[in-house]
């Protein structure tokens, strides 16, 4: 009788390979942020031993004002928005030329008579009335619907947030 051997199989040792791998990875991750930089400075904005600041530098940039203008709105009546955010705005110490940002329209329903899709339905229909009533207040903002039984049935709550443009320099 012939006596077999059993040859067992080498396996392949792959953990030398995680190195590789792992160093790949960050290439191609360094490659994709750079491929992605779209912002480019201009001008001088590290201190050189033999430069000076330039003076006249002007940045901005958009500051949410944290007070939310809140109105009631009742039977789907549009007041005279504009002239309530001007009003607004100059109570708040805030630049007319401010923006609204977020536009939060909240529906209400009785929810022993009806359901709550028509309180969205509700807050739908305010916001079509403001969009053809005052394109410009809605163009920036970003709107959501929302729905609630603590205010009667034939009323809205619309609230308006702002950003105020602030400059830095001259």
């Amino acid at each position: 009788m012939k006596s077999s051997q059993l040859i067992e199989p080498e396996e392949d040792d792959l953990s030398g390979l995680a190195g590789w791998m792992y160093t790949d990875l960050l290439v191609g991750l360094m490659v994709i942020f750079l491929a992605t930089i779209t912002f480019v400075p201009q001008g001088s904005f590290f201190k050189d031993s033999g430069s000076t600041p330039v003076q006249n530098s002007v940045y901005s940039y958009s500051r949410v004002v944290k007070e939310p203008l809140t109105l009631l709105i009742q039977d789907e009546q549009l007041p005279d928005i504009p002239a309530i955010i001007r009003d607004f705005l100059q109570q708040k110490n805030l630049a007319l030329d401010s923006n609204v940002v977020y536009v939060q329209i909240v529906g209400s329903y009785n929810e022993k008579l009806e359901t709550p899709e028509k309180a969205v339905s509700r807050a739908l229909s305010l916001s079509q009335k403001l969009e053809a009533a005052y394109p410009d207040i809605l163009k920036t903002a970003s709107t959501t619907f929302s729905r609630t039984t603590s205010i009667p049935p034939n009323q809205v709550v619309l609230r308006l947030v702002f950003a105020e443009k602030v400059t830095v320099g001259k």
